[in-house]
């Protein structure tokens, strides 16, 4: 077997494989046997079909067998004389055709990691946010817990709709006065003022009588999701049915009781929740201390990464999408999302999130960064107890779970490790937040373990 390896870009390379005659005469007599075994054609008896015939009405068949058979069975032994290290599994590029007597040759694309520059990430400097948290923001808090605990009711005396109702519509869709079938819908629920339909349409909706038919209109940017209405200006014409609304119930120690024992009075639950908004702002204080790390990890990546890197990037975040859409009962399509307007609104994104990995895997190698013992067992534990219940191999079922969660326990330990390294400074100084902290510093001031 003949192997070469050429450049195509600098995030890709072609293997060319060249198979000698004799092995492809010997797998087309491995397929034309087995086929002889196992077709049946008129005339002859089974198993004494010759092999012109079984040619002549097979040719397709048997090549493309072949094809599949030659291929498999020296790509792995191709890729290892290649001493390429890929990123994906590799792509076939192009084939000859299956013929006696003669090499068979194909190529295949391979993904490698560009590049990467490490940055000198012991001087980056972040800045932590301040925070604290208001009276405003509890009562807030509140509130909507007020909402999510209340009931729903119909609206019985006669009055216009109002913000913070629940208009219940019919309502059809006009473009240039022809009207948009699959926008279309009937006993659609609006929370006004809550912008989970459209801004200007719910607005629209406001004074609304039950009864009532309004047209509304609604211009949409042109990079809208939905391409059916993509910098059009859409007419609705919407039948208000009827309009609910929600009884909340008193902030008073009997609701604050519904929150778990050890909760008696309202000022116990205040407590608690201003407990958990702090919990909220210090994560989201970790979040912002993140992007920042991840800006300053970005600022000098001026390197290209595979497409195939980034289209499969954008497929995880597309499922992700998807996924939360549909534990609220809805699709894509019904939403009224073009799938492909979304990947291309998505795609910098995408490239960002595929770059920075890149580079976080290539300070993990530096740093011989490693995933600590315990979170390991505690996969290979869940691999031992699930494995039969899905149904699979167990082997199968490991490398599922184990290529879907290293990377990003590699990257955590990764990320925990560079928070560990840079300069962190607080932002307003006035002691509310963390002091701040230099390189090897833990948030007392003391000295940290470096060791991953």
């Amino acid at each position: 077997m003949k192997v070469t390896v050429e450049d195509v870009s600098p995030v890709q390379k072609r293997l060319k494989v060249e198979i000698p005659a004799h092995r492809v005469d010997e797998q087309i007599n491995q397929v034309v046997n087995r086929l002889k075994r196992s077709v049946a054609i008129p005339g002859f008896r089974k198993g004494r079909v010759p092999r012109s015939i079984l040619e002549r009405e097979y040719g397709p068949e048997i090549k493309s067998e072949v094809l599949q058979a030659l291929i498999e069975e020296s790509i792995g032994e191709a890729i290892r004389q290649s001493e390429v290290t890929m990123l994906l599994e590799p792509q076939l590029d192009s084939s000859s055709e299956v013929e006696s007597g003669k090499p068979f040759e194909y190529s295949v694309l391979m993904d490698v990691e560009p590049e990467v520059e490490i940055p000198d990430f012991r001087k980056f400097e972040l800045v932590r946010p301040g925070f604290q948290v208001s009276d405003e923001e509890v009562e807030e808090q509140l509130e909507a817990l007020r909402r999510q605990f209340g009931s729903v009711e119909t609206v019985d005396e006669p009055r216009p709709l109002q913000e913070g109702d629940i208009a219940i519509i019919d309502y059809r869709a006009f473009v240039d006065g022809e009207e948009i079938q699959e926008l279309a819908n009937e006993d659609y629920f609006v929370e006004v003022g809550k912008g989970n339909f459209n801004e200007t349409l719910e607005k629209g909706l406001i004074g609304m009588e039950k009864g009532e038919e309004r047209e509304i209109e609604v211009t949409y940017p042109e990079d809208a999701l939905n391409s059916l209405v993509a910098g059009k200006t859409v007419k609705y014409k919407v039948t208000l049915k009827n309009i609910q609304t929600r009884n909340l119930p008193e902030l008073d120690d009997e609701f604050a009781e519904r929150f778990g024992i050890g909760l008696k009075t309202m000022d116990d639950l205040k407590d608690k929740v201003r407990e958990q908004i702090l919990k909220e702002k210090k994560e989201a204080v970790e979040s912002v201390l993140r992007n920042q790390l991840f800006d300053k990890l970005l600022e000098g990546a001026d390197f290209p990464v595979s497409e195939r890197l980034v289209e499969k990037k954008l497929d995880q975040m597309i499922d992700n999408i998807a996924g939360h859409m549909q534990e609220r009962g809805v699709n894509l399509e019904q939403a009224g999302i073009d799938e492909e307007r979304l990947r291309e609104k998505m795609r910098d994104d995408a490239v960002r999130q595929v770059k920075t990995e890149l580079i976080l895997d290539r300070i993990a190698d530096k740093e011989k960064i490693e995933i600590p013992t315990k979170e390991l067992k505690k996969y290979n534990d869940y691999v031992d107890e699930h494995y039969k219940d899905m149904n699979v191999d167990k082997a199968q079922f490991e490398a599922a779970v184990f290529d879907s969660v290293l990377p990003k326990l590699r990257a955590k330990q990764t990320i925990d490790f560079l928070l560990k390294n840079v300069i962190i400074r607080d932002e307003d100084g006035d002691g509310k937040g963390d002091e701040a902290r230099e390189p090897g510093q833990d948030k007392e001031g003391g000295s940290e373990n470096k060791e991953s």
